[in-house]
C-alpha cells in the first residue's frame, strides 16, 4: 500500500494519496464495505468532492484510489 499511510492525527484513521489529491479514509459499518474514503483537499477537489469510495480492505482501498489517477 504505497498510496495508504496511518493518520498522524487520528487514531485508527488512515490517509489516502491519489492524483493530486488527499482522501481521508476511516472505517465504517455500510454494506459497500468496511473502509470509506472522502477527498479532504488537494488539486483535482472538486472533481471527487461527490464520489465516495468504500472498501472491504485497505489493500483494495489502496489499488482503487490508483485507480482514480488512469
Amino acid at each position: 500500500m504505497f498510496n495508504i499511510e496511518k493518520s498522524a492525527f487520528r487514531k485508527g484513521e488512515y490517509v489516502g494519496y491519489a492524483d493530486g489529491c488527499v482522501f481521508h479514509i476511516t472505517r465504517t459499518n455500510s454494506t459497500y464495505g468496511n473502509w470509506f474514503a472522502s477527498v479532504s483537499h488537494g488539486d483535482n477537489v472538486a472533481k471527487y468532492r461527490n464520489v465516495p469510495i468504500f472498501a472491504y480492505r485497505l489493500s483494495d482501498m489502496s489499488a482503487k484510489l490508483s485507480a482514480l489517477a488512469n
